[in-house]
């Protein structure tokens, strides 16, 4: 199969689409455009459902070999769904709900139409490239190749145009901060909040998303589609930031919060598991595959092929109908710029549009580990450690705790309720609530 640049249409081949929504034509709904193909959607669906329900599922090129990239997580986990959305580069398409008119373009490609001439890279050096070493000498053919990486090197390019106003910036002074609305987190939260406390509680998905991935209702005074991405201990300070698409316009808000405790409810990540062409688009995480059905009603083309160790793998597997092998029943994942089929250890060779990995979730802990709390390996991933009550670390200005599947509690919601506790305990002993 021939593809052109991502984003565009095979010239030859059949091109199944991975989701299908039998109702769709019959069904009103938003109408986005992708590389400037109008792309019909759902009110519920992200930029990522509908190109995959119009069998789109290359969106960017890597950097180093150009090879096709696509989402993976369909949880806003990963970067290889990166795509230019409403003249912004490097935004989600996994995490970013559609809305009628919205303009969609891929990245990462050299010219606008046509095939990327750059995707040579991938058959030219097929065994690899030492690129600290290549093309060396002489000199001038050293300085092209420089000049050429450097054009080729980065994510997307810069915004459009700038802003239509300044970036708003929302200063907080909570009790406690929770980050994170699974059950953990719910449970610490609506515990605290029970109490009559200041509590901010984030959440990185909307609302949509989180009813996917949990089967719970967004709470009122919970903040979604709202991202921690730092812990700063020595100036004693949480940063945040909040996306939103208004009017075709992607709008974002700053979040400084100086917290006296914070409770990382994170959870726990889907990972990829070593295997041939493991990078293939078509090669999804099977429980964001799973959200993302729930998430829009869409059902599986054709069956996924689920692939990962023992019942967690084997659950999913039964949850999207598909079949499940473990990994070392694999030989490759096999497709020209897409997934296509699996060829099995026996020589089975399995046809398919979707492969979905099935790995031991990993505990989330990067936040911890910024605010200088440890974490260990477990053989799964890095959970949280902590003391009994839940306490990770303290900091001169505030104390973080851990709970869930950050921690490696198979309890979740119970492991909530006592941490907040735990909290509740602490803010009683150093003088109550701000």
């Amino acid at each position: 199969m021939w593809l052109r640049a991502p984003g565009g249409t095979p010239k030859t081949g059949m091109v199944h689409a991975p989701l299908v929504r039998p109702d769709l034509a019959s069904h009103e709904g938003p109408t986005i455009t992708f590389d400037g193909r109008a792309i019909p959607a759902l009110a519920e669906d992200t930029v990522t459902t509908a190109l995959l329900r119009q069998g789109i599922v290359a969106t960017s090129r890597s950097l180093k070999f150009r090879r096709p990239r696509g989402p993976f997580c369909l949880q806003g986990d990963c970067g290889t769904c990166l795509v230019r959305i409403a003249g912004h580069p490097n935004v989600r398409a996994c995490s970013t709900s559609v809305e009628h008119g919205l303009a969609v373009l891929p990245q990462n490609r050299v010219l606008d139409v046509g095939p990327d001439p750059t995707a040579l890279v991938d058959k030219v050096f097929a065994g690899g490239m030492d690129h600290h070493h290549f093309m060396v000498r002489p000199r001038f053919a050293n300085r092209v190749m420089q000049e050429i990486a450097r054009n080729l090197a980065g994510l997307g390019t810069l915004p459009d145009a700038t802003p239509r106003g300044p970036a708003v910036h929302r200063r907080h002074r909570p009790d406690v901060l929770v980050v994170g609305a699974g059950p953990s987190g719910t449970a610490a939260a609506r515990r605290l909040l029970a109490e009559g406390l200041a509590v901010l509680w984030l959440e990185r998905n909307d609302a949509r998303g989180l009813l996917a991935r949990t089967g719970v209702a967004a709470d009122p005074s919970l903040v979604t589609s709202t991202a921690v991405f730092g812990i700063y201990p020595g100036e004693g300070v949480v940063a945040a930031v909040g996306t939103a698409l208004r009017g075709g316009e992607l709008e974002q808000t700053v979040h400084t919060i100086e917290p006296r405790h914070v409770v990382l409810a994170t959870g726990a990540r889907e990972v990829m598991i070593p295997l041939p062409n493991n990078d293939l688009p078509g090669v999804l995480a099977a429980d964001g595959l799973r959200a993302a059905l729930a998430r829009t009603g869409d059902r599986l083309a054709r069956p996924a092929v689920v692939i990962g160790p023992g019942a967690h793998a084997q659950a999913l597997a039964r949850s999207l109908g598909s079949r499940w092998l473990a990994p070392e029943d694999v030989r490759t994942i096999a497709g020209s710029g897409r997934v296509e089929s699996i060829t099995t250890t026996t020589s089975e060779a399995i046809e398919c549009d979707v492969v979905a990995l099935a790995g031991p979730p990993s505990p989330v802990g990067e936040l911890a580990r910024q605010a200088g709390a440890r974490v260990h390996w477990n053989g799964e991933g890095f959970p949280i450690e902590r003391a009994d009550d839940g306490l990770a670390v303290t900091t001169d200005r505030f104390a973080v705790w851990a709970c869930g599947r950050a921690a490696a509690s198979t309890a979740a919601a119970d492991d909530g309720v006592r941490v907040a506790e735990s909290v509740l305990a602490a803010l009683a002993t150093s003088g109550g609530r701000r």
